[in-house]
């Protein structure tokens, strides 16, 4: 499957088979993959907590305003967002002036630190940016591997912290049903069309 087919075969289930499951090792394989997605400074915001037991889904079905899908998909991710992600800095800095990125580890610590280190709104929208490109990627990921998805933004999110004892530094971004269809959504809804989305050079003045 072409990346093209798979952004044309992806659709938002609703509608899980439950007699199948997904393996450790598919949901390892797809998670891999799925984080060599880009973010910014290559801190990898992103952390999961993934839901196979029924009593963590039933756990997340409360906290989740009761939708049946997050109960009949073979897995559930909670995906988490690290908003000190900028704290782990040291983690990569050895590898991107190895690999010729920056010319010293020190200018690397200085660059985050004045971007991310005093500013806490640029740290929960970067957790939240960085981590949906990644979200992005993995729906398309499962569709080639045939698997199916749906992005959630319908959670209590005190709830599931709370649930599923989330440190504060923590952010839950979206949750993600996995699993296989078993009846097929309706046609897609309309989107807007080229036209209406796209201006050139600058946004145009009435």
């Amino acid at each position: 499957m072409t990346v093209t087919e798979a952004i044309n075969a992806r659709r938002s289930v609703h509608s899980y088979d439950t007699s199948k499951s997904i393996s450790d090792k598919e949901l390892r394989e797809l998670i891999e993959l799925s984080t060599l997605a880009p973010s910014s400074f290559n801190l990898n915001h992103w952390r999961f907590i993934t839901v196979r037991s029924d009593d963590g889904k039933k756990r997340l079905h409360a906290a989740s305003f009761d939708q049946k899908h997050i109960l009949d998909a073979s897995a559930v991710l909670i995906v988490l967002g690290k908003i000190d992600a900028h704290e782990d800095v040291e983690k990569f800095t050895g590898d991107w002036v190895n690999k010729g990125y920056y010319a010293d580890e020190k200018h690397l610590k200085i660059v985050t630190s004045k971007f991310y280190g005093l500013n806490p709104t640029v740290q929960r929208d970067e957790a939240i940016r960085s981590t949906s490109i990644m979200i992005g990627m993995m729906m398309l990921a499962a569709k080639e591997r045939g698997l199916d998805t749906s992005a959630i933004i319908g959670f209590k999110p005190d709830e599931v912290v709370e649930a599923f004892n989330i440190p504060s530094n923590y952010l839950p971004v979206m949750l993600l049903t996995v699993g296989h269809e078993l009846t097929p959504p309706p046609e897609r809804v309309i989107r807007l069309n080229y036209d209406e989305i796209v201006y050139e050079e600058t946004f145009p003045v009435d």
